[in-house]
């Protein structure tokens, strides 16, 4: 059986083509690992771990920095019901903003840790592999998320990568994404619930996955560049949206956006967590992998050995009867212009092709010049 797979975002040229999955990172070698963090050790170059932090008085617990630690390779997040008062320096609006509000200790702590600017990242393919936590409550959860955000001047450029919401229900095989890109400058607070400029409330979704368990290990992953912005959960896409028009101002996510893992308890809920007995839960985190793909801005006439052939991000590809697909190869071929499948171009059985239209965003990667006579090094 002849098998093309395609993801398209462009202009291609091409004839008897089958639409189906896209491929990730794992069997593309257009992409290169920018960086990775196994967490054996809680990398303070790279991560700045919140503390005396309160997401603006938007959650009931307080972020400390004792909440974020490595153990056995991996980062844990641990929420905990326990009384915690900021110090007097900690206390205002930007930081232990319910503490100034309204003058009360907290009842919880958890963990936050978000890249540093040196970190930050612009485009690319971004992944982890979470336990999440779950723990039965009357009307309230916990709120464990990965995502991005960034501070800029451009917009908010917050990807919700993943989120759990659980509470009263056994829901461990939901998961939530959304995008938000306005700021509400006046309330620090950049969800803009009231300003009618920036609700699009379609943009959140509901995911609910056959045989899945957030409660076990799963990796989550995003791939986004300027035209789209894609979600996957054990390397299966299961959203898409085009990086375009996320608010009635028009605004797209561009970055450079950092990336960050927390665990809240549930903001919406006027019901928490009874402190009585009081109780621990952890967020596992194995890694986090960010790559970027590879760029030359160079045209593909024919691929006669693809032993031979440098995978990046071309300009263009065309291809005939005379490029043969080696059989038995799970193969991805990228170009920011189109990609031309022309009479006679045939996959052999047992194949599978990915054929990618999209921007490159990664950085420029030179092919070798290869000269009759000569091997590719």
């Amino acid at each position: 059986m002849n098998k093309i797979i395609v993801f398209v975002v462009g202009y291609l040229l091409m004839q008897n083509i089958t639409f189906a999955q896209t491929p990730t990172y794992h069997n593309d070698q257009n992409w290169q690992l920018k960086w990775e963090d196994d967490f054996s050790t809680l990398n303070s170059d790279r991560w700045l771990v919140k503390n005396n932090f309160d997401h603006y008085g938007k959650e009931p617990q307080v972020y400390r920095t004792q909440n974020s630690y490595t153990n056995n390779g991996n980062l844990i997040l641990e929420v905990k019901s326990e009384e915690y008062c900021c110090p007097p320096g900690s206390v205002n609006p930007s930081n232990c903003a319910r503490q100034d509000a309204i003058g009360n200790c907290y009842q919880y702590t958890s963990g936050w840790v978000e890249t540093k600017p040196a970190y930050k990242t612009q485009f690319g393919y971004i992944e982890t592999r979470i336990k999440f936590p779950y723990r039965e409550g009357e009307e309230w959860g916990f709120w464990p998320a990965f995502w991005t955000f960034s501070s800029g001047a451009e917009n908010a450029a917050e990807i919700d990568i993943c989120e759990i919401f659980n509470g009263t229900h056994d829901m461990t095989n939901t998961i939530t994404t959304c995008v938000h890109t306005c700021y509400h400058n006046e309330e620090l607070y950049p969800y803009p619930e009231i300003d009618p400029d920036c609700i699009k409330p379609s943009l959140g979704r509901v995911h609910t996955f056959p045989n899945f368990d957030y409660t076990d290990w799963h990796t989550y992953a995003v791939e986004w560049d300027a035209n789209r912005i894609t979600w996957y959960v054990d390397s299966i896409v299961f959203r898409t949206l085009e990086n375009k028009d996320f608010d009635n101002n028009g605004n797209s996510i561009m970055g450079p956006v950092r990336i960050i893992l927390n665990l809240a308890i549930q903001k919406d809920s006027k019901y928490h967590p009874p402190t009585s007995p009081p109780f621990s839960e952890r967020m596992y985190v194995d890694y986090v992998k960010v790559y970027q793909l590879k760029c030359s801005n160079t045209i593909i006439n024919e691929i006669p050995n693809f032993n031979e052939y440098c995978y990046t991000v071309k300009k263009s590809i065309s291809l005939s009867s005379a490029t043969t697909i080696p059989a038995g190869e799970n193969i991805t071929l990228r170009a920011t212009d189109y990609i031309e499948l022309a009479n006679g171009f045939e996959v052999p059985p047992n194949t599978e092709l990915y054929l990618g239209i999209s921007p490159c965003s990664g950085s420029y990667f030179p092919c070798p010049v290869i000269r009759e006579g000569e091997n590719e090094e």
